[in-house]
């Protein structure tokens, strides 16, 4: 089984990743990333970017992959479909979230890609986290001060429940143009998030 893979993209980290990073993690800076690790001592494995937000970085003992400019793919989707050629299970996105909206939503989708490909995925910025999952259920440990929101990334998810929370759902069909799962508490429990068909973007974010 791989080892879990760090990505650290090139919007600006607020965060200690120093305390997120394990011994045996991968770690692959996306552009200008590769600034935001050495801002905080770290050194990547590999650095992945066509360098359009920062020089190619000199005097590296990390491996360099220099991207078109022009391409299909983001620096982020590049690399997440590296990940799943590589066979990793788990990956944690760092830096990809703020600044260009479109970016943004970009990372969302692939967060969709990796679900679908078997690797359990999370974008983590410094007041969220977000990840997807497909067809399946999935814990979330009980976190003070915290809201979660499940949005269908699909037309439709069905068989959606919601346990542990303060407000539940059971066996209900989300639809992609009625945010009726936004905001939903924790009530000093788990919580259970089951989808039997669809995509769900799950979202935990600090109160204000």
């Amino acid at each position: 089984m791989m080892k879990r893979c760090i990505v650290i993209g090139s919007m600006p980290v607020e965060f200690d990743l120093k305390a997120l990073i394990a011994e045996d993690d991968f770690i692959v800076c996306a552009d200008r990333g590769y600034v935001n690790a050495q801002q905080q001592g770290i050194v990547p494995h590999v650095i992945v970017g066509d360098f359009d937000s920062a020089p190619p970085p000199h005097n590296t003992a990390a491996k360099v992959i220099t991207l078109p400019c022009e391409k299909d793919d983001t620096d982020s989707y590049y690399i997440a479909r590296q990940i799943v050629k590589e066979g990793f299970t788990h990956a944690v996105f760092c830096g990809v979230t703020g600044g260009r909206p479109d970016h943004t939503f970009a990372n969302i989708q692939m967060l969709k890609f990796m679900a679908k490909s078997g690797v359990d995925t999370q974008i983590i910025d410094r007041y969220s986290t977000y990840r997807v999952i497909v067809d399946s259920s999935t814990v979330l440990a009980p976190q003070e001060n915290c809201y979660f929101s499940i949005f269908s990334l699909d037309e439709k998810c069905t068989g959606v429940s919601e346990n542990g929370g303060k407000y539940e759902l059971s066996d209900v069909e989300l639809t992609n143009d009625f945010p009726i799962g936004v905001s939903n508490e924790f009530a000093g429990k788990p919580v259970e998030i089951t989808v039997k068909k669809g995509t769900l973007l799950i979202i935990t974010t600090e109160r204000d």
